[in-house]
This record gives C-alpha cells, structure tokens and sequence, in this order.
C-alpha cells in the first residue's frame, strides 16, 4: 500500500476505492473533546452544528490532498489541515494551515555535503544540518567552555546559544533524588481521588504510565489500546521534576494530540534505531552475514552529511566500495 495518496480531479482522479480513508468515511468521527478542540482551532461559527461533518465533507471534496504519515492520515484544503489516526478514524485535530506545520510540509534536501569540523562551521544552522552524538555534544560543549550536561536537546540548545553570542556557564555539580525520574508518584490523597477527569491534576492523582491511565486517555480519544507517545513521556518526567499540580490530564491529552507543547522527546536519538530497523527489513540486505557492521558503515556516512538520517536501498549501490574494503 502506498503511503500517501493525492486526490486531484485537476491532476490525478483517484476515487475512494484508491484511498482507505476515502473508503471508511463513514466511521470518521471525535470525542466531544476533540470536537471542541476543532471548532476552537477553526474559528468555527453556531452555523456549523456538526463538526464531523463538516470534516468529512472536507475530506471528500475533489481538492482536499490527503497523505498517510505514520499513525495518521492528514487532509489539507482550504487552508487547513485535519488529521485523522489512521486506525480507528477517530479525527484528532484540526488546524490553520501553515499556521502548524504539517508533518507532510517541508523539503528533502537531495544533496549532500561532508560534516566539516565544528571549528570550521559559521552558524547554528549549518551545525544543526548534521547528526552529533550526545558525546561529541559535550566535548563541543566543553570546548566552548559552556554547560556540557543534559540530554542531546538540552546541548544542542546550549550550542544555539553560543552561536547567538549568548554563554551558558557549566552547572555547578547538584545531587538530584532518583525520585525525579520515576514514571510513578503516589502523594498522599493519590488513593483519594477515585474519578479521573481531564482537570485532574497529573501530580495529585499520582499519575502512572499503567492500565488505569491508558483506559482514561483510550475513553477521551476514542483509541483502542492507547499507548502513550514519546512526548507524553517527556511532559510527565518535567513535570514530576518540577512538581507542577496545576499541570492535568487534559494538557496532557493536548500533548497527545500535539495541540500543546510542554517537553519535547529528543527523537533525534531514535535515529540511529530506525536506521538499523530499515536497514534489516530491506530484502537486499538479506545476504549480509554481519548486518549490524554494514548498517554502521552506511550510518557513518550519513551521519556525517547533510543527507535525510534515514536508511534507503540505494545507500547499497552508493558506498559499495566502502563496505566490500570494510567487511
């Protein structure tokens, strides 16, 4: 199956036997949250009393550009953008677009340029168009004299500082309790509160990552086996970590939803994963006796380029040569 579709009377006519979207209209729908949500994100007058249909005829109109990315399926037109998860069809958000960026906007650079030492790099921008490990983040960092601790977008924040003329001094060495870092708190009148609700304090109800929880966010979502996301995760380390009560379950289904941004998940790390994992899902790659060796090969030479961090079929044919000298 493709992995997006255009539908086009202008340029393509695809119908909706093409599109598995345009093919379940039917079983689109929201929670009474998510149509709220909607109606605010749009300006949407009284006039228009049913939200979701009014998505679906957005959907299914002969304009509407339609990708499947991921998890989700994103509807463009009329200046605006509406996701729908591509499993239970349960739409998530709408919004102004490009007022939020589409997962789907923005180019592919094709070309691609050796990483130049970081003494020879003139601005953030031309850094940040090359992957760097957390190590030599902080061996940059210590370099520049400046904080060294963190994770990869506490120090590529800090390098951003430096290259706007702004010095981040090192932290002064702190103990933090291990308590911080724990996915589950239990305050006292955690036991109390017996009805969850999307103003319910995170902190109060001491939230875990558990059955409990998940069955909450699957009843506000409309999502069968909901897992929580990499950015749910973040906002709840940070928020434990600064005790913030006023923080609830509903900003944290926002932080689902991507409508609200509290921490953000350092997806950058995941990179190197998601390499490997295509790089043994691809057939051509079946031979390999050492497939995790070649995979580092070719992750070295991209890494090191301002080529798209991803593993492709053609990375094979393109350093042969390196792999036949290496294995």
């Amino acid at each position: 199956m493709p992995l997006s579709y255009l539908k086009s009377y202008n340029k393509n006519m695809i119908n909706a036997d093409n599109c598995p979207l345009l093919s379940n209209l039917n079983k689109i729908h929201t929670t009474p949250m998510g149509s709220e949500r909607i109606r605010k994100n749009l300006s949407l007058d009284e006039s228009i009393t049913d939200v979701v249909d009014f998505c679906k005829k957005k959907i299914s109109s002969p304009d509407c550009k339609i990708t499947r990315q991921g998890k989700n399926w994103y509807c463009e037109i009329d200046g605006i953008c509406i996701t729908v998860n591509a499993y239970s069809y349960t739409i998530i958000t709408a919004h102004p677009h490009p007022v939020v960026e589409c997962p789907r906007s923005g180019c592919i650079e094709t070309t691609s340029t050796k990483r130049p030492p970081f003494a020879e790099i003139k601005s953030f921008a031309e850094f940040f168009r090359y992957y760097w490990y957390r190590e030599e983040l902080q061996t940059i960092c210590k370099s520049l004299n400046i904080d060294a601790s963190g994770m990869k977008a506490e120090l590529n924040h800090n390098i951003e500082e430096y290259f706007k003329g702004n010095f981040i001094p090192p932290k002064k060495s702190n103990t933090i309790s291990p308590s911080v870092t724990r996915h589950c708190t239990s305050p006292k009148n955690a036991t109390s509160i017996t009805t969850l609700t999307p103003q319910t304090s995170l902190i109060e109800c001491g939230f875990c990552f558990n059955q409990r929880f998940r069955d909450f966010f699957s009843q506000q979502t409309g999502i069968d086996n909901f897992k929580f996301n990499v950015d749910m995760v973040a906002t709840v380390r940070k928020v434990k970590e600064t005790n913030d009560i006023s923080f609830t379950l509903g900003d944290l289904l926002d932080i689902f939803y991507g409508t609200k941004t509290y921490a953000k998940y350092d997806k950058v790390s995941l990179q190197w994963n998601k390499f490997v994992h295509d790089f043994c899902a691809d057939p051509a790659t079946t031979h390999f006796k050492n497939k995790l060796k070649t995979a580092s090969i070719l992750w070295k030479e991209v890494r090191t380029s301002t080529r798209e961090k991803i593993y492709k079929t053609e990375l094979l044919k393109e350093f042969s040569d390196i792999i036949n000298k290496e294995i």
